[in-house]
């Protein structure tokens, strides 16, 4: 299914760019402007990335007219289907905004920006073969929010665990409800986000 590897990378591509946004915001002089709000910092990061992140839907139906045009199957498209794409787009939405939170430490942000989306990626399931991914993927579904998704969208016999799902969701939650703020007076004190 090497359109469904594609659209999720091109899903992923959109997230992180929504999380390498934070160094543009800075760049543009906003970031001051975003993160101190008389509203949750953590409601801002999100206001600022969602619009990008959603724009990560569109690779799926993309994939999918480019590997009709090219002959390609495409398996069957259903409720389970479109299902695991919005958990996908979920799950990589939450981690997003915890990478973009740590983004804002530092103004060089987009050199880290492959040391953290190529072990995401390896752990998530979307390169190697069966054999080798699966027995990873059944672990690290557990602490990574897309996992689980990728894993019933490569392999359609794969069962899906809600559970697994719903675990890895709120270990990231809470890593943004405790961190976030934490990071963000981490900046301020170290004066990255250029805020007095």
């Amino acid at each position: 299914m090497v359109w469904i590897r594609s659209a999720v990378f091109g899903l992923w591509s959109s997230c992180t760019t929504a999380a390498g946004s934070i160094g543009y915001q800075r760049f543009q002089g906003t970031l001051p402007y975003i993160v101190n709000t008389r509203y949750d910092e953590r409601g801002s990061l999100i206001a600022l990335l969602l619009p990008a992140s959603s724009y990560g839907l569109i690779s799926f139906p993309l994939a999918w007219l480019l590997a009709k045009i090219f002959s390609v199957s495409t398996g069957k498209i259903d409720l389970k289907f479109i299902l695991m794409v919005i958990l996908l787009w979920i799950g990589a939405t939450t981690i997003d905004i915890l990478i973009a939170a740590f983004f804002t430490l530092t103004p060089n942000a987009l050199v880290y920006e492959a040391l953290i989306d190529v072990p995401i990626l390896l752990l998530t399931g979307l390169f190697g073969n069966k054999a080798l991914t699966l027995p990873l993927m059944n672990v690290s579904q557990y602490f990574l929010p897309m996992t689980m998704p990728v894993k019933v969208l490569l392999y359609s016999s794969a069962a899906i665990n809600i559970g697994a799902y719903i675990c890895s969701l709120a270990i990231w939650i809470v890593l943004i409800l405790v961190m976030v703020r934490r990071i963000n007076d981490l900046a301020r004190k170290k004066g990255t986000l250029r805020i007095i």
